[in-house]
């Protein structure tokens, strides 16, 4: 994975003009866009909690050896993610954007062993459930 320097600007509190300092990411780009658009496409309208809980199970599958080693080729293995298709029209809100930088610098929300999410309970057993008036997800082990 690449990791793309960020340049971080803040004026100094003595007037001495602007400090200029640079930091590492650990994520790329295509990280972003991937992991935003299908936390819009399986989330994006319903509450923060269910958006970090798709982002964590994709992260969660990223460190597990049964998936693929990146967030897209996990978003992008075959019979996973049927919103896949309709990624590229995905426009994500400024939450979605924030709960992604959130979960790319800070890691899941969840313990490492959910890697399942659906509208049906799957896996070995469910870890949580969450609702929406039009949806219900579980995201299990």
């Amino acid at each position: 994975m690449n990791t793309l320097p960020i340049i971080l600007l803040s004026a100094a509190l003595a007037g001495a003009g602007t400090v200029e300092t640079e930091t590492e990411r650990s994520y790329s780009d295509d990280d972003v866009w991937y992991l935003s658009r299908v936390i819009q496409a399986e989330s994006g309208y319903c509450q923060r909690e269910m958006m970090e809980g798709v982002g964590s199970v994709v992260l969660n599958r990223v460190a597990d050896d049964r998936f693929p080693d990146s967030i897209p080729e996990v978003i992008q293995q075959p019979g996973q993610y049927s919103t896949l298709s309709w990624l590229s029209s995905q426009t994500p809100t400024e939450e979605v954007m924030e709960v992604t930088i959130d979960l790319l610098e800070n890691g899941s929300k969840f313990p490492p062993e959910v890697v399942w999410q659906a509208n049906f309970p799957q896996g070995s057993g469910t870890y949580q459930t969450l609702s929406t008036s039009y949806s219900t997800m579980y995201f299990c082990y």
